[in-house]
């Protein structure tokens, strides 16, 4: 009978060392991966005082006015939603060339001959590279967490501060194209916009065209001083078709068909006095995408 009570009593005792080991663990790890961010409702304004930010000395404090003087009038935000560095760099670059390679033959052209006013850049996207999480923190400057992947479904509005507001805040004309996400992000703050669903990933062609259709008009237009184009057929031809194939090699065509009449546009106009005479074009990715498609987590092709 006593030699039972005791390994009765001994595994009472490694059960409950299990049990505590367990949860510290469960605890340990919801407080590292899964981790929460909480946002601040805070905005900066012109009249803060210059002189709380190190980047500035005393000597550019003005309270009437923003920090620094733009160097540029107007700005063209061409967004082509999982642009992998590899759709634009020349293949050189890379130790076996592959068929997507050297489709955006226009980018490379203005790198190479532009000099210093034209540049590619490889960027490096924080996971989680889901679209929503990649906007947000391009928008803010903000880190997301992999808990916020839940989120990525329904875009609630920014509460916090983020470059849009800041633009509009200053007296900026906003306009937005394409990815509908932009208009969950930051509503009431687009001059005009055409939003399009984002969501149907067998549907290549409606942002991408709705894009197409708005794009060239506006920038004949004098009514905005900020124009953001998001498309998303790249995306949506990786996530069906992957990225080794036919229709993806097709939209990265058409992305640099129509490149290459944004940019003959704004040359066009770019003489002293013409409309686009202080105009800057960027084209940037969200985020990248694996040879299947998928993204939304830090992988290098991710990333």
């Amino acid at each position: 009978m006593v030699a039972v009570a005791l390994r009765s009593g001994s595994e009472k005792w490694l059960f409950w060392l299990i049990l505590v080991v367990h949860g510290v663990a469960i605890l340990i790890f919801t407080k590292g991966f899964l981790l929460t961010r909480t946002e601040l409702p805070f905005y900066s304004h012109c009249s803060d005082a210059a002189s709380q930010s190190p980047c500035f000395s005393n000597s550019n404090s003005n309270s009437s006015r923003c920090w620094t003087k733009s160097s540029i009038d107007r700005l063209v935000i061409i967004v082509p939603d999982a642009l992998r560095f590899d759709f634009v760099a020349p293949s050189t670059f890379f130790e076996e060339s592959k068929p997507w390679m050297d489709k955006l033959q226009v980018l490379q052209r203005m790198a190479s001959k532009r000099g210093s006013s034209a540049r590619i850049f490889k960027a490096i996207a924080d996971p989680p590279t889901t679209s929503l999480k990649r906007l947000k923190g391009l928008t803010t400057g903000g880190l997301p967490t992999f808990i916020d992947v839940g989120n990525s479904f329904g875009a609630p509005a920014i509460v916090e501060d983020n470059f849009i507001h800041q633009l509009v805040q200053n007296g900026k004309r906003v306009m937005m194209m394409g990815d509908d996400t932009w208009t969950q992000l930051v509503p009431n703050h687009f001059k005009k916009s055409y939003p399009y669903p984002s969501f149907n990933v067998k549907d290549l062609h409606t942002v991408n065209n709705g894009c197409i259709d708005h794009l060239l008009p506006t920038l004949y237009e004098e009514d905005w001083d900020v124009l953001i184009a998001h498309f998303l057929g790249v995306d949506h031809a990786g996530h069906i078709f992957g990225v080794d194939s036919g229709p993806m090699i097709e939209k990265l065509e058409q992305y640099n068909a129509i490149l290459e009449k944004v940019i003959e546009m704004l040359e066009s106009q770019s003489a002293p006095g013409g409309l686009h005479e202080n105009t800057f074009l960027l084209v940037m990715g969200d985020h990248g995408q694996t040879l299947n498609g998928d993204h939304g987590g830090g992988s290098p092709e991710e990333v």
